[in-house]
């Protein structure tokens, strides 16, 4: 191209273009589309706005990234380059390393087809996409100096005295630039700026000036590494154990069934909405999980939106006017579907969280504790996050997971942290999703198909097997009925397709006080079981069943009575809470409802049960609270095929029929780029006196609405307001 050839724009690029290629822009940059520009001029005027500019650049991976960066050092800001060009830069710069030209050239295209770099024989970059880009973002080497790695600039720095790293904090403070008359080969070499050049810690422009290299720049901020994974990572990923992905996932579903169960009787939160420490505890205890297993679980219900907090009906007795953590009607609906649309359900809910569990625990900004369903436990960036790991663990081991990663998503992955990572791996492997690779589940989810149609979950089991030990061999999920049953006669041992209860003393009475009765559990055992029941179990419920309900109570307002008239003596003297007076030998009454009575005397224990008027045992557990459920957001239509084609014709019409002219490229932007690039400019601009001047400088800093430029003749340093300056011309 012609040096003194116009400089051409994204207007009259696009205006060159195929239907096809338009097409190929407007998918990949969808948020231009709606509402549909009315020509050309506003489609590229949309193209080069900075919000759409950081969507489209999020999108790129390291090697389209490092081609950018390359076209940026070559100048395509300011006037065109050729392809040629950047595939020799990139070649020089990285050497042994770097990709081949067809690899080049692939990324080439991809930025076109992104609008980020345009032009055919010649190719510029759209304004606002390297502003776009982190402060300081860098993937290529230097092109000057030592080009030090990061190792070798951190001990390089460690290694300085208190004068020399006071240079390197005031250049890293200021732009990285900075004018100095130790800048020249023939310098003092026992000034500190020559010495800092010697050691490659500074890089030198010309004779009065000096850069700061990004990677010691990122040494002084504190800041980590980037991992240099310029090229893809081979594929090395293998299939995901279907059977053990359902396996994990289906204790996943039990785990949920317990805990709508417990929060059937609402827990209060805190002002802010968490739950505080002690119903935590609590609910661990009652559910038998660790605090970290139970917070996972708490978050994916209200994730699936199976729990809520809010205003329960009907309310707790002991009410104080504050909100609770409840189920909402889509538990019952959930707790009546089978089991591959339970756990699609539950992956689903997963797929979408922002409570991030593993912060519960630390500190917050305030240096206090975040709490479970805390709002500062919310990360809005969780759900990308999880995509783009389950999406990198499709095509590599976790061993290899950071560098693919930041190969094929570099600007999001850079703010990943390793254990971030590792937490996002262990709870795709805890609900299913990965288990030695990615499970079918997880590919449905990224593909945006409901998981529950390629769950293959097996067929629940109506038997078991009995022992004499008092374990009890299920071999495959049962029905939610039988679960139900199951979970409050015997406590799970080993979870899995093929799972193992035992059952306890503990565990019968947790039974006996909900309302079964010993001949219902020995029915269910007798019923379901594949061997005829062994004596020792019925011997246990024998047992069990002397010592529990000697104690008898029932409503009106409520009564208890027990053949023992001293147990019953040492109720009432428990019972002075709630008015319970003795009014026989094995007869006592009291002011307050049976619920209350029961649940106070087995809090003292006792273990009394709850009869009819006919004698029979009675479940008085109260009523399950429900907090009525919020309707999901309705997702926005996408732009398919047929709206995309339709746009590019409508675009095509109106820009016939519209006679407007391409803007100039905004002074802000020429400037920020003829700093990145080290250009002198001639500089327009209306002195204090209202006098229109023009001189020759070199910016060096852009910021705070002024300029400071360096007037190579004089080697002064001028400042420049940016609202007084009328014109930047580039030089050739």
């Amino acid at each position: 191209m012609k040096k003194d050839s116009p400089t051409p724009t994204l207007k009259g690029w696009l205006e060159t273009q195929s239907d096809n290629h338009l097409s190929k822009v407007l998918r990949n940059r969808p948020d231009t589309v709606l509402p549909l520009p009315p020509n050309l001029g506003s489609l590229a005027a949309r193209l080069q706005l900075r919000a759409s500019v950081v969507r489209a650049v999020l999108k790129l991976n390291a090697l389209e990234l490092a081609v950018l960066e390359a076209a940026a050092n070559l100048g395509a800001e300011l006037h065109p380059v050729t392809a040629p060009e950047v595939v020799e830069h990139i070649h020089t710069v990285l050497k042994d390393f770097a990709p081949t030209q067809t690899q080049i050239m692939d990324a080439l295209d991809t930025l076109k087809s992104f609008a980020l770099i345009f032009g055919d024989d010649g190719l510029m970059i759209a304004q606002e996409t390297m502003p776009a880009l982190p402060a300081h973002w860098q993937l290529l080497p230097e092109g000057a100096g030592k080009n030090l790695t990061y190792e070798e600039a951190k001990e390089g720095v460690d290694k300085l005295s208190l004068k020399h790293r006071k240079v390197l904090g005031t250049l890293a403070a200021s732009g990285g630039y900075g004018l100095t008359r130790d800048a020249g080969a023939d310098a003092d070499p026992t000034r500190p700026v020559p010495q800092l050049i010697a050691a490659g810690l500074l890089a030198r422009v010309d004779e009065k000036t000096v850069r700061l290299p990004a990677v010691v720049r990122r040494v002084i901020e504190g800041r980590p590494q980037l991992p240099a994974q310029i090229l893809p990572v081979p594929t090395n990923a293998a299939p995901g154990s279907e059977a053990d992905g359902v396996a994990a996932g289906l204790e996943i579903v039990r785990t949920m069934r317990l805990l709508i169960d417990a929060l059937s009787q609402p827990v209060p939160t805190l002002k802010e909405g968490a739950l505080g420490v002690r119903v935590v505890s609590r609910l661990s205890k009652d559910l038998a999980l660790e605090e970290r297993e139970l917070t996972r679980i708490l978050n994916l219900g209200v994730a699936t939106g199976l729990i809520r907090r809010g205003v329960p009906d009907p309310l707790p007795a002991d009410d104080d006017g504050g909100n609770y953590v409840a189920p909402t009607p889509l538990a019952d609906e959930w707790l009546e579907a089978d089991l591959a649309h339970q756990l699609g359900a539950l992956h689903e809910g997963w797929w979408r969280q922002t409570l991030d569990s593993w912060l519960v625990g630390q500190a917050d900004d305030k240096d206090k504790p975040i709490h479970v369903l805390s709002k500062a436990s919310i990360r809005e960036s969780l759900p990308d996050v999880r995509h783009k790991v389950v999406a990198s663990l499709t095509r590599v081991t976790t061993d290899q997971l950071g560098a693919d990663l930041f190969f094929h998503y570099p600007l999001v992955a850079s703010r990943i942290t390793p254990e971030t990572m590792t937490h996002v791996v262990e709870e795709a492997t805890w609900i299913g999703l990965y288990a030695g690779g990615v499970t079918a589940a997880g590919h449905a989810l990224l593909e945006g198909i409901d998981p529950a149609e390629v769950i293959k979950a097996p067929t629940p089991v109506q038997n078991f097997i009995v022992q004499g030990d008092f374990t009890i061999m299920v071999p495959g999920p049962l029905t939610p009925a039988m679960q139900k049953q199951m979970d409050a006669i015997a406590t799970l041992e080993s979870p899995g397709l093929a799972s193992v209860y035992r059952l306890s003393e503990t565990s019968i009475r947790r039974a006996l006080d909900h309302g079964l009765t010993t001949p219902e559990i020995l029915a269910f055992l007798t019923e379901h079981s594949m061997t005829d029941l062994p004596q020792s179990v019925g011997y246990l419920l024998s047992d069990i069943a002397r010592k529990h309900g000697t104690l008898r109570g029932g409503p009106a307002l409520s009564y208890i009575r027990s053949d023992d008239p001293a147990l019953l003596h040492s109720a009432v003297e428990a019972g002075e809470d709630v008015g319970l007076r003795q009014i026989a030998p094995t007869v006592a009454i009291a002011q307050a409802p049976l619920l209350r009575v029961i649940t106070l005397l087995r809090d003292a224990g006792f273990q009394p049960v709850a009869e009819d008027g006919d004698g029979a045992s009675l479940n008085i557990a109260p009523e399950p609270a429900r907090i009525p459920a919020i309707s999901p957001p309705v997702p926005s239509p996408g732009l398919d095929e047929t709206r995309i084609q339709a746009a590019v014709k409508a675009i095509r019409r109106e820009n016939a029929a519209s006679h407007g002219t391409a803007t100039d490229q905004p002074t802000l932007a020429v400037l920020q780029a003829a700093v990145r690039g080290n250009r002198s400019v001639t500089l327009g601009f209306v002195d204090k006196q209202g006098v229109a001047v023009h001189r020759v400088v070199k910016p060096i800093t852009v910021n705070a609405g002024q300029v400071d430029a360096l007037d190579e003749t004089t080697g002064a340093v001028h400042r420049f307001m940016l609202h007084r300056i009328t014109e930047v011309i580039v030089d050739n």
